[in-house]
């Protein structure tokens, strides 16, 4: 049987960066790591292949570089040649994607650096734990462009943050800083090297009971679906 470490993809890596954690890194650094069709694919077959595997039980979200985490999707050159359709199958793409991330059955702890934005702050927000450098920077540009967060992220930061919290970082498209973030209650923690933080993390928490975390993923996600 293939393991998904083996596997060579376009615009991600996988790694083992311990035992039992993966480490799925966005690998588009030239364009702060912004979302393409591609990766979106990618990331769905990737998440699929790990979650399946025995030996996986946390999983390390990163993005290439010190720039970026993600500057959302790969769209601001095409925004005028952007039709309803086309930015709705976008919209379901993503979504499908990134609900693949959130059903990861073991937890999912995202390093955040740099910029941090519109459908790079969504994915983020499918990690069950952040951290964050202090000079990273958060925000949901999504309305100056003409357009809303569509990969989930309406849903998911009201659930992190509050409804209050996520209508004021959505309406106003403004960029917060790592300290803000963390005090609204999106990052968990704000470190020097959040990577190194987020995969020390990770091995600890490869130690405990993998059937007890996927449960309690389930228990807190159900309570968030009933409470929204």
């Amino acid at each position: 049987m293939s393991s998904p470490f083996d596997y060579e993809y376009e615009t991600i890596r996988v790694a083992e960066v311990a035992p039992r954690v993966a480490h799925l890194q966005l690998n588009r650094r030239g364009d702060l790591n912004a979302i393409t069709e591609t990766m979106l694919v990618e990331l769905s077959d990737a998440v699929d292949a790990l979650g399946r595997n025995d030996e996986v039980q946390v999983l390390v979200l990163s993005g290439a570089g010190t720039r970026a985490f993600s500057v959302g999707a790969a769209v601001r050159g095409r925004l005028e040649h952007l039709d309803m359709e086309t930015a709705v199958d976008l919209s379901r793409r993503g979504q499908r994607a990134f609900a693949r991330v959130r059903r990861f059955p073991g937890p999912v702890i995202a390093s955040i650096e740099g910029y941090c934005l519109g459908g790079g702050m969504e994915l983020a927000a499918c990690a069950d734990l952040r951290t964050a450098a202090p000079e990273a920077t958060f925000g949901q540009p999504e309305l100056e462009l003409g357009l809303v967060p569509g990969w989930g992220g309406t849903q998911r930061l009201g659930q992190l943050i509050g409804a209050g919290r996520a209508m004021e970082v959505i309406l106003t498209a403004d960029e917060y800083d790592a300290e803000t973030m963390a005090r609204y209650g999106f990052v968990n923690w704000v470190v020097e090297e959040p990577f190194d933080a987020a995969c020390d993390r990770a091995a600890s928490l490869a130690e405990h009971s993998r059937l007890a975390q996927q449960y309690a993923k389930r228990a807190v996600e159900y309570e968030g679906d009933q409470a929204g």
